[in-house]
């Protein structure tokens, strides 16, 4: 379900170029060079190969060396932002993006990079204690590894099948303009999952369940690290929040259906394809009793599948 070999190919050759013309543009300027660090999905390994109009990412967090404790000598994160900017501008043929909390390169061939800015003070090294540059806020902290740490631990204790579950969502959220973060997906799959040993199709559908339950009860996705007091709803408006838990909805009911209902295998699949994409795989046009369907689950990937 990983990114195919040409899609990671782009994005590391990419991400290696990048690394080099910034440490470069910062020792030209007597500057010590950054230290790198992979996130998001990519890291995760929770990407999900783009269909042919979809753009792919990579973030990519530019840790900034030799600062001590003492805040109160780093520079400013607007200034930062613009050493990083000036470093990988005209690295492609659009004009580099400087958003709040990164610095964004865009590719002509369907993908960007995302670079967040961090400082980790001395003692903050030993903590793992990191602080971005957000151009509004400050340096504000933040701990991305520490997120990836634990993710990788609620796939180690239930499998692989949280990461499916993860992508699945992802597809779906593309799929049907779900606006709701990736990162939001993640925490509510390791948060609410529900997993059935070798029938990831209930797993998914119970997960869904389970999400919608929590969703209902109160509208709100906090970050399980460093900054723990973050929701990533906290900005959605009513109207917002009803096409979420709506759209939820619609997925509980075809998963359902596809699961327990729906006797023809591709009828089934058809039902799933509406929320997830051609991602999904085609079943096979035959009937599967409910009951068979217990030894012969519907398959939420394959080979022709843009999950695989």
């Amino acid at each position: 379900m990983t990114l195919k070999k040409k899609y990671k190919d782009k994005v590391t050759t990419g991400r290696n170029a990048l690394r080099n013309k910034i440490g470069s543009k910062f020792e030209e300027n007597d500057r010590k060079k950054p230290k790198y660090y992979m996130q998001g999905s990519y890291a995760m390994h929770t990407a999900i190969n783009p269909e042919e109009d979809e753009e792919f990412d990579l973030d990519d967090g530019v840790y900034l060396q030799g600062y001590s404790d003492d805040k109160d000598t780093w520079p400013a994160t607007t200034t930062v932002h613009d050493w990083v900017k000036k470093a990988v501008d005209k690295h492609t043929s659009n004009d580099p993006i400087d958003k709040n909390t990164c610095v964004r390169v865009v590719y002509e061939e369907k993908y960007h990079i995302d670079l967040p800015i961090y400082i980790m003070g001395e003692d903050d090294a030993e903590n793992e204690c990191a602080y971005l540059a957000h151009k509004s806020k400050g340096w504000i902290e933040s701990d991305p590894k520490a997120f990836k740490e634990w993710f990788q631990n609620c796939v180690n204790e239930n499998g692989q099948v949280i990461r499916h579950m993860v992508k699945f969502l992802k597809a779906w959220k593309v799929k049907k303009g779900v606006d709701i973060p990736g990162m939001a997906i993640t925490i509510l799959v390791c948060n609410n999952y529900s997993v059935t040993d070798n029938r990831e199709d209930v797993s998914l559908l119970d997960t869904v369940t389970n999400i919608l339950d929590c969703l209902d009860t109160k509208f709100e996705c906090y970050k399980p690290v460093t900054p723990i007091d973050e929701d990533l709803f906290a900005e959605y408006i009513e109207t917002k929040k009803e096409n979420v838990i709506n759209s939820f909805k619609t997925l509980k009911s075809r998963l359902n259906k596809a699961v327990y209902e729906e006797k023809n295998e591709k009828k089934a699949t058809d039902l799933l394809q509406k929320e997830f994409g051609d991602r999904f795989p085609e079943g096979e046009d035959k009937d599967k009793s409910i009951y068979d369907r217990t030894s012969a689950p519907i398959q939420l990937g394959g080979e022709d599948s843009h999950f695989a």
